[in-house]
């Protein structure tokens, strides 16, 4: 993978990753040699390494180290076949890391003072490593007696071998089997990332693929909400209260109207009896009242009136915004349709293009 591409992914850099493995292996051994424990543990014993970064499909980490005269660090990407393959000829030592907890120099610092303090107590505490203790024990005590005796030096120095060699394999562990279940871990590791990490060569197809997904939630999601909001102005609309509502708003202009009417009778009464009451007296005092008592009741008549317009507007006010607030709404309904269909033609279009 070259370095532009990696930069573009946000993943890692070669350089990065090999800082990463540096700071491990040298806080493991700084704790060792701190701690200074009476059996150390097997990487502090075989140390100095060629060790081997590799970044996984899932974005973890694995770490192969192999025992060399001195210390060399590489860095490098494989897919879990290859990586199974090396464990599988043999490796020293091999180390898994999620990503989530290794992101920066200090978690791997961290990471490799925890391991050693943990590899320490274990090896004290173990009834193996106190096993293997005592099995050094025994060696050394055998080669002080075949020093002593040449009649049994030969066979005795080829059972000493046997015992280091066992010896070696219970510090060391079931290297394999014990690196197989890491790496079966590390892959069945499920990461909850912004950003998928695969490498495949179809990568930029899938992102395509996960941006129009998205694109048609985000659309279906803006759909169901138009529809909701449609829905609630429709069912408001049609609510048996409104009805039963406008239905009493009727009746009051109907009232109201009515009243109007028994007024105007009223008033026409009264203009007639003013007339023939001032037919038969020029009564100037009379006269007054009569006009006085004619302007408050055209006031009345007029605040009536006014009154009647007034929720006659708000009702039709109310009716065109209902109406407005509808055509809105199945515009927009009909828009998102329209998207959801183009969205449905292109992963069409793109499914053809992956079966040609």
């Amino acid at each position: 993978m070259s370095a532009k591409k990696v930069a573009e992914e946000g993943l890692p850099t070669p350089k990065e990753m090999t800082a990463f493995a540096r700071e491990y292996i040298k806080s493991y051994l700084d704790i060792v040699d701190e701690k200074a424990p009476e059996h150390r543990p097997p990487i502090a014993q075989q140390s100095p390494y060629h060790i081997e970064i590799c970044l996984l499909p899932n974005g973890c980490y694995a770490m192969i180290l192999e025992s060399a005269p001195d210390m060399r660090i590489r860095a490098s990407f494989r897919n879990w076949d290859d990586l199974q393959n090396v464990i599988m000829k043999g490796v020293d030592f091999f180390i898994g890391f999620y990503p989530h907890e290794m992101k920066s120099i200090a978690e791997w610092k961290k990471r490799g003072t925890r391991d050693a303090v943990r590899d320490i107590r274990v090896l004290s505490e173990s009834k193996l490593g106190k096993a293997t203790g005592k099995l050094s024990t025994v060696i050394e005590e055998i080669s002080r007696l075949a020093a002593t005796n040449p009649w049994i030096a030969d066979k005795a120095n080829e059972q000493i071998q046997m015992l280091r060699d066992v010896e070696e394999r219970l510090r060391r562990g079931f290297a394999p089997v014990d690196s197989i279940a890491v790496l079966q871990e590390l892959k069945a590791y499920k990461p909850t990332y912004e950003k998928l990490i695969i490498e495949f060569p179809d990568k930029s197809v899938l992102e395509r693929i996960l941006d129009g997904v998205e694109e048609l939630m985000t659309l279906q999601t803006r759909m169901e909400t138009l529809e909701g909001r449609m829905f609630e102005v429709e069912r408001i609309s049609s609510m048996k209260s409104s009805e039963e509502e406008l239905e009493v708003f009727r009746e009051k202009l109907s009232e109201i109207e009515e009243s109007q009417e028994k007024m105007s009778n009223i008033l026409q009464m009264l203009n007639s009896k003013v007339e023939n009451y001032f037919s038969k007296s020029a009564g100037a005092e009379r006269q007054a009242e009569m006009e006085s008592g004619l302007k408050e009741t055209s006031k009345k008549v007029d605040t009536l009136t006014k009154v009647i317009s007034d929720m006659q507007s708000k009702q039709d006010q109310l009716e065109s915004l209902l109406d407005k607030d509808v055509s809105k709404l199945r515009e927009e309904l009909e828009s998102a349709r329209k998207k959801t269909k183009k969205l449905e033609r292109h992963f069409v279009e793109l499914a053809k293009s992956f079966e040609d």
